[in-house]
């Protein structure tokens, strides 16, 4: 799945359709020229040298660069901050069609922050488009979801159906990009469909080309090869060289997975040889790192390593996902031909580009927006409801006082009731459909709290199955604290989707129910160490409660570990309390054991993965923590209430 978006990008701006190299004479373009080269007035010819401009950023990106720059140096009033971005834009577009996306990049920013400080909305969303689209091919996953999910919300409120269908389609590969992948098929399906209301002929090429790689990817080969037929039927009617080569490329994965070696490898040249005659390198390293895999397959070693290694030599763009395919693949063939020596060094590069792609925080970040984006479609679809109740409200008063005035006669009485009657009815209709949103809302939620628990006790399960099969102490005490971190989170969610309140979790059986798991995961009982949990009255956000719940759990499990070695003396136990004044939340959590001693607590170098999350934690909810020796360990965490935002 490195590449099933790479369609999206050719469709983003195409407004007319685009002929390949082995077109016919372009009459529009000579129409243009002839206008440039007559005695018109400098108006006139500027106006001219812009449309060409534009008209010829896919066809020859070169001359539109060079049109450009005539137009800024020349012809451009620079006080004119729309003919100033209007000639940006055909620059960004032409280095983009030259494969340069560092540069391209730095002309749609130069737009945005532009349009950011005038709050021109239309602006933000077309150049945070290109930037998020961008950001997205060379592996910037978190800058490229701010865009996107702000050029979506736009579009959302403003758009047209084409932009909305756009940028549908591009989300798609985003998500397909994270390994979402129902996400992604659905948000294909919907700009598919978008795209036939409008009788997209590109747009539909480009969804058919993508739903193609991507049942390709799962297995599904027949529903691949209809929707990828489908595209080159739709390339028919927007007929260029880059997209047969798209079609090529696209079709060669597909023999690639059906096992028919020989034909991917005829398609995928046939891809090459196209692109080589193109401007964007970054298309033309798509079918480099394709030629590779196949060739691998093949067992033509020496050429795969040729091609891959080539992928290093573009700099333009700098994918990282290109990159990291082109070492994976290069360790790949090494090692099959022998050489492990090459084989390794790739692979660390392979792993090393990797961890830097799909870091932990980066994910976490991609996902906390991502829910926030969807909490807001779903927040204002509930505050247009809300707006369609007060409208029925004052439907309502206002008929009211018209049934005052029909005491004037028995008549006017009747056929007043009537209405009223009738206006009854709708509002009351009105009101069961708001009814059932919120219903529904609520039942959507219960859903959600449940399927992520179950998600994450599967996680838990397969740690627990993992660590079956592990015989290293240190490693399996890694699985197993990595178990009870998960279980802590599936335990919050089960106990919001059991509970009444959706959004607030009952601390004190929250902490006894964690207590308890833990206990278990060491099998200890309540009987073996005095437990004593006080934390009654405090309700907290599902937002502040998950790291207090990872705190709990590396406080109790080291307590466990560490603080009772075998001994006759005073019984082990392990207090928690949870307090709370007006500004803060004090948590104290203590044991009677042995104690930390000082040089551990101060120590930040040889630190554990514990204690560096429980720092982590802390730094997240801006709390104070102080550990204390006496008669055991004693650790206190002083939550800001303001800050985290809680309510009791």
């Amino acid at each position: 799945m490195k590449f099933l978006f790479s369609f999206c990008l050719f469709l983003l701006g195409a407004s007319t359709v685009v002929f390949g190299q082995d077109a016919k004479p372009d009459v529009y373009q000579d129409s243009l020229q002839k206008v440039i080269d007559s005695n018109n007035s400098k108006s006139i010819k500027k106006e001219a040298l812009f449309l060409l401009g534009e008209h010829l950023v896919q066809r020859n990106p070169d001359l539109a660069d060079k049109i450009a720059q005539d137009l800024r140096k020349n012809y451009n009033d620079k006080a004119d901050s729309s003919e100033v971005r209007r000639n940006v834009y055909i620059l960004a577009a032409s280095n983009r069609w030259q494969g340069d996306y560092k540069t391209a990049l730095d002309y749609y920013q130069f737009i945005y922050d532009y349009s950011k400080r005038h709050k021109d909305s239309v602006d933000i969303a077309k150049s945070g488009h290109f930037i998020g689209t961008l950001n997205m091919y060379l592996g910037n996953n978190v800058r490229s979801q701010n865009h996107l999910l702000e050029v979506a919300s736009i579009y959302n409120s403003i758009g047209t159906a084409q932009q909305k269908a756009d940028i549908n389609n591009t989300l798609a590969g985003f998500y397909l990009n994270m390994d979402q992948l129902e996400k992604g098929k659905d948000q294909y399906l919907l700009a598919l469909e978008q795209y036939e209301k409008l009788n997209d002929s590109a747009g539909m090429a480009s969804a058919n080309a993508n739903l193609g790689m991507l049942y390709t990817d799962v297995g599904e080969f027949d529903k691949a090869e209809m929707h990828l037929m489908k595209q080159k039927v739709y390339n028919k009617v927007f007929p260029t060289l880059r997209e047969m080569g798209f079609h090529h490329d696209f079709l060669g994965v597909l023999r690639q997975k059906q096992g028919r070696l020989e034909e991917a490898y005829e398609e995928h040249l046939k891809a090459l040889e196209i692109r080589k005659n193109l401007s964007s390198t970054y298309n033309l390293c798509e079918s480099k790192i394709n030629m590779g895999e196949v060739l691998i397959k093949l067992g033509r070693y020496p050429e795969a390593i040729a091609h891959l290694k080539d992928v290093f030599n573009y700099d333009e763009h700098e994918s990282l996902y290109q990159q990291q395919a082109a070492y994976e693949l290069l360790s790949e063939a090494y090692e099959k031909s022998g050489n492990y020596k090459e084989s390794l060094t790739n692979f660390k590069e392979f792993k090393k580009l990797s961890d830097s792609i799909y870091s932990e925080e980066s994910i976490e970040i991609i996902a906390e927006k991502d829910a926030l984006y969807n909490q807001q479609l779903k927040d204002s679809e509930i505050s247009l409801l809300n707006s369609e109740k007060e409208i029925t409200h004052a439907e309502l008063a206002r008929s009211r006082a018209i049934l005052i005035g029909t005491i004037i006669g028995l008549a006017l009485f009747l056929i007043a009731a009537i209405a009223l009657f009738v206006l009854y009815r709708k509002i009351k209709f009105k009101n069961q459909i708001i009814t059932k949103a919120l219903q529904d809302r609520e039942l959507l939620l219960h859903e959600t709290h449940h399927r992520v628990k179950n998600n994450l006790q599967m996680i838990s399960s397969l740690l627990n199955l993992q660590s079956k099969y592990v015989e290293d102490p240190k490693a399996l005490e890694v699985l197993q604290n990595g178990r009870n971190r998960v279980e802590s989170m599936a335990l919050l969610h089960k106990n919001l989707y059991s509970g009444e309140n959706l959004n607030m979790v009952n601390l004190q059986e929250y902490i006894e129910d964690l207590v308890k798991q833990i206990y278990n995961s060491y099998n200890k009982s309540e009987q073996e160490i005095q437990t004593i949990v006080k934390a009654k009255g405090i309700v907290m956000d599902i937002e502040t409660v998950i790291p207090i719940g990872l705190i709990l759990n590396e406080l109790v499990t080291n307590s466990l570990k560490h603080a009772f070695p075998k001994h006759d003396g005073e019984k082990p136990s392990i207090a928690i309390e949870m307090t709370e004044n007006n500004e803060q939340y004090k948590l104290i959590v203590q044991d009677n054991g042995r104690g930390i001693e000082n040089i551990q607590i101060q120590d930040r170098q040889n630190e554990t993965f514990g204690q560096r999350l429980i720092r982590s934690l802390t730094q997240k909810l801006k709390a104070v923590l102080k550990v204390r020796n006496e008669n055991g360990t004693q650790v206190f965490v002083d939550i800001p209430k303001k800050t985290n935002g809680a309510t009791r």
